[in-house]
């Protein structure tokens, strides 16, 4: 009864939510991670180190909290300190609000989002911010990501059958675009799922305007583009099945102590029902 409850005071309650929104995380409705996301990754020692194996001890874990930020309210954070190689949260799948994509699916994910460091210092080694990950056993690990070092990148990378190309050979930089620190911003990722070569989409907002796209860097893999450069033709269904993760990841990022922002966190299926007011 008391998650029928809930729901029903995230129906009633929410502004943005209508019958196109499938998903939204709001922690003014609830601050517990687990009513809308599947999990938060804190740092999966052994197998996230940042040094060698077993460094554990007297590392902090990564956690996440609501604040209150002076333009919006309640938003998330997420803090994932230095010698921690990862802060995310992971998948769609909560106890109250959950969407599990599947083949075939268009759906476009929006968030709000800022960064910044928990003693000033500049993030100046790329670090990996978003994931469109795959669940092993897979061919591309993450079909899309997004990376940050001042610059914020939105990447592509294409599939490995044989298992001999290393994941950086596969990258294709699709967008670049400098981002201070401490500076909210917008994104809407339109994605059409499709586990054939070049059978899915992509399509990015940044502010609220669609931006074009590019092979602006690669080496092994290049995706295929519209005439207008607005839409990525693109493998983005990989593995078991696919899902997000947002937050901060990698080896890089182990030299930093992270705050990840987010904010009016929502899926929907169209663009007009997740474009930032």
């Amino acid at each position: 009864m008391k998650k029928i409850t809930l729901l029903l005071s995230l129906l009633l309650t929410t502004p943005h939510v209508s019958a196109q929104i499938i998903w939204s995380a709001d922690p003014n409705q609830s601050t517990k991670v687990g009513d809308f996301f599947k999990r938060f990754d804190d740092g999966n020692y052994p197998q996230d180190y940042c040094v060698s194996k077993g460094d554990e001890a007297g590392v902090t874990p990564s956690s996440v909290s609501v604040v209150t930020d002076p333009e919006f309210g309640k938003v998330w954070q997420i803090n994932k300190p230095k010698n921690r190689k990862r802060g995310e949260f992971a998948r769609f799948e909560g106890l109250v609000n959950s969407l599990s994509p599947k083949e075939g699916d268009d759906i476009y994910i929006a968030w709000k989002w800022k960064i910044d460091t928990q003693d000033g210092a500049q993030i100046d080694k790329e670090i990996t911010v978003f994931q469109w990950k795959s669940a092993s056993p897979h061919n591309q690990n993450y079909p899309l990501n997004m990376e940050y070092d001042g610059d914020l990148t939105l990447n592509a990378f294409g599939a490995d059958y044989e298992g001999k190309v290393g994941q950086f050979a596969r990258r294709a930089v699709l967008w670049r675009q400098p981002v201070p620190q401490n500076e909210w911003v917008s994104f809407v990722v339109h994605i059409k799922v499709d586990k054939d070569d070049f059978g899915g989409l992509v399509r990015f907002w940044f502010n609220g305007e669609q931006q074009e796209l590019d092979n602006l860097q690669s080496k092994k893999y290049r995706v295929k583009l519209s005439d207008d450069h607005k839409t990525v033709y693109h493998r983005t269904n990989d593995g078991r099945f696919v899902y997000p993760k947002w937050g901060a990841y990698n080896k890089k990022s182990c030299h930093y102590n992270v705050n990840a922002y987010f904010h009016d966190m929502k899926v929907g299926t169209t663009l007009s029902s997740v474009l930032p007011e």
